[in-house]
């Protein structure tokens, strides 16, 4: 009965109910944007798209500010000083569209690691690649904040341990103008070593290490602000660039082997490589640099104008033992001594000049010491410390060699040097010191072990890492 109720109530009408009416849709046309409205969405989106950010970051850490190595006896600069250097240069310069501007400058390179006592003298590559349609005037505070942008710390190039940078590319606007920041140890092909170079972008020369020299065009000026330290670059040749890098870690001893090969002397260790002499790699470099550090002819300045007396070893290792060898050897050389750069015995005494030749290996002590085969007596022999003998003098000899883990010892670390091992270095350096030699060792047991050397009077220490030699004072 309940459920017959509630059927009826729900199917009854609703008293007073009126039938409720469908909305209708009613379409208000919009009105067309104005121009200014319209120009207004277009620079609303270019906005949005826009960079104004670093977009990559380069390869070659540099340090954010001018850094002292040598413990304190050197300066070298750093990424802020090559920023100001470029923005005063093209301060106001006008780029046109597609156009580039760019310089390169010397600048320390530390590799990621602390740059008081690691590093070498290197490049950056700076540039404005204008992409857009229009001209772009550069303006020295622009500039400056965006390349130091690129070191400001907490950035995605920065390096918050060494306060340093791999630099990198800001981009201004919509890809529109580009400033680049890219480090390298190799110089530009390119006339642009501190000078503006336009119209394309710059690119890093190809080192070559046949028959040529290692670097053409050869950046004459870029060792001027290099000061000299104790460093022998054992195997030169090996380097990044073979003379360039030595140069540029500051090193007065360099070492080339040579052998004798189908009537000349080729660079190489195991083998020779053909067509890579000791003239085109090391012998015409030195007197190129010699002569541009003495206003373009020979003088009394050495390859280092900053440190204009200091003179360099030039250690040739004799790989092959024929009579020729030390023949074509000296004939090599008649460019240098012609110019007067070469050390030599005159009127009984040793007379220094830039380059002592010093011939190790395979070379004859017997024919140096007569003078057989160098008539200029400008070729000294490589003496053998280890066996130390009073026939070795000034006059017939100018470094004091010896093995050192065969000779000396091999610790582990520098603390580990004993006093025994110590005793026979002073003995080494006392016996070559007496007869005014040079002492060098060869086959270190590890780098950590120059300042124990330095210290016990050894005067060369070899240096494979040239990067390493930034700890070591300059002289």
């Amino acid at each position: 009965m309940r459920l017959m109720v509630a059927a009826a109530l729900l199917c009854a009408p609703l008293a007073h109910s009126k039938p409720v009416p469908t909305p209708v849709a009613t379409f208000v046309p919009t009105p067309a944007p104005t121009p200014e409205e319209t120009v207004k969405v277009q620079q609303d989106r270019v906005s949005v798209q826009a960079t104004n950010d670093i977009s990559s970051c380069g390869d070659e850490w540099m340090p954010r500010d001018d850094v002292k190595i040598g413990q304190g006896t050197d300066t070298r600069p750093g990424f802020s000083t090559a920023v100001q250097k470029f923005c005063s240069a093209v301060n106001g310069q006008v780029v046109k569209p597609d156009g580039y501007v760019s310089l390169a400058t010397e600048i320390f390179l530390n590799s990621g690691k602390a740059p008081t006592s690691y590093g070498i003298q290197g490049y950056v590559y700076f540039e404005v690649h204008n992409k857009e349609s229009s001209d772009h005037t550069i303006s020295l505070d622009s500039c400056k904040q965006y390349l130091l942008a690129l070191s400001k710390d907490g950035g995605k190039c920065s390096g918050e341990t060494n306060k340093d940078t791999k630099g990198g590319t800001w981009q201004v606007g919509n890809n529109g103008i580009s400033y680049h920041a890219l480090g390298t140890n190799v110089p530009p092909k390119q006339d642009a070593i501190n000078k503006l170079f336009w119209g394309s972008a710059i690119g890093a020369q190809s080192v070559n290490r046949g028959s040529g020299a290692p670097l053409n065009p050869w950046p004459l000026d870029s060792l001027k602000n290099v000061k000299p330290t104790k460093c022998h670059s054992h195997n030169d040749y090996d380097n990044d660039i073979p003379i360039f890098t030595a140069l540029s870690a500051g090193c007065i001893g360099i070492e080339a082997d040579v052998w004798y090969f189908l009537g000349d002397v080729i660079i190489g260790h195991i083998l020779p490589t053909l067509g890579r002499t000791l003239t085109v790699q090391y012998v015409q470099p030195l007197l190129a640099i010699l002569n541009h550090n003495n206003g373009g002819s020979p003088g009394p300045i050495g390859v280092y104008p900053a440190s204009p007396n200091q003179g360099i070893t030039l250690l040739i290792d004799f790989k092959t033992s024929e009579a020729a060898t030390l023949d074509t050897v000296n004939k090599a050389l008649q460019p240098l001594r012609d110019a007067g750069y070469l050390s030599r015995v005159e009127n009984g005494k040793f007379v220094e000049k830039q380059i002592t030749v010093v011939a190790s290996g395979y070379s004859s002590f017997d024919r140096i010491n007569a003078g057989d085969g160098v008539p200029n007596r400008d070729i000294f022999y490589d003496a053998q410390v280890n066996s130390w003998s009073s026939k070795y003098t000034s006059l017939n000899a100018y470094y004091a060699s010896a093995n050192f883990k065969d000779d000396v010892g091999n610790p582990g670390s520098a603390s580990a040097f004993t006093d025994d091992q110590k005793n026979k270095v002073r003995t080494h350096v006392a016996n070559a010191h007496s007869a005014g030699l040079k002492v060098r060792y060869y086959d270190l047991p590890g780098e950590y072990m120059w300042e124990s050397l330095a210290d016990l009077g050894v005067d060369r220490l070899n240096a494979d890492d040239l990067s390493n030699t930034a700890r070591l004072p300059r002289l």
